[in-house]
């Protein structure tokens, strides 16, 4: 079993994928509409909701940013890569994915999950080891995107990238003082964009397998952006080619 926590996270859990829920814990005296909603939403899904001290919520959720509920639910099933390839194929869309190279930060992982949603990513690819897995942080952080979007956790990024590349992909890396930038290049086509670590970003091996280096071009004293700041930059400037904005 695992736990999320937040208004927003729970909320959309709910809506798609009810049959994930165990229990739902609201704190003892939380009636505001959000909490109201949240319960009805439940009731309609024949699922309860307990009422327990704040204390209780809180010691779950091991946080106190949870806003008063938590959901009990199975563990989160990662995607395989071909799940992913085949939500693109389906869409009928040029492919967008997102590989992320070793994010650490839970916040980072999952606002980029929630702003790849947002832009209309067909799945998300994170590495089992040295990176920030799915946790309930990660859940809450990506606001219940989560819920919406496929990811899939791999032995080793580069040997996928060579996966993506027999699929038809081009594999664009974004880091800071390549030559091109993200602007000059043609987005209009099957991709997948990788972003690097916090700190260290692209690992050199798996820079090696992208086809395109791009950077983002910055005027200021700062040499490096947020890894969840550079990828909505570049995620957005790749639906604003497309959709020709």
């Amino acid at each position: 079993m695992r736990i999320i926590y937040g208004i927003n996270p729970v909320s959309e859990a709910l809506k798609s994928h009810p049959e994930y829920f165990k229990d739902i814990l609201i704190a003892r005296g939380k009636g505001d509409q959000a909490s109201e909603r949240i319960k009805k939403l439940a009731e309609q899904h024949g699922i309860k909701c307990r009422f327990v001290e704040k204390s209780e919520i809180e010691r779950l959720a091991q946080t106190s940013h949870h806003q008063g509920v938590i959901g009990i639910v199975e563990e989160f099933t990662y995607a395989g890569l071909e799940d992913i390839l085949d939500r693109w194929r389906s869409s009928g869309e040029n492919a967008l994915i997102l590989i992320l190279d070793c994010i650490q930060d839970p916040q980072n992982l999952g606002s980029l999950i929630r702003t790849g949603n947002a832009a209309g990513v067909h799945g998300v690819i994170i590495p089992k080891d040295r990176a920030a897995e799915i946790t309930p942080a990660v859940v809450k952080a990506s606001a219940g995107a989560i819920e919406h979007m496929l990811i899939s956790r791999v032995t080793n990024i580069a040997d996928t990238i060579l996966r993506l590349k027999e699929a038809g992909l081009w594999i664009i890396g974004i880091e800071a003082g390549c030559q091109q930038d993200i602007y000059s290049f043609d987005m209009n086509t099957d991709l997948a964009i990788v972003i690097g670590s916090e700190g260290k970003g692209i690992r050199r091996l798996v820079k090696e397998k992208c086809d395109v280096c791009l950077s983002i071009p910055m005027k200021g004293g700062i040499s490096s952006l947020n890894a969840s700041v550079a990828g909505g930059i570049v995620l957005f400037e790749a639906l604003r080619k497309r959709k020709g904005f």
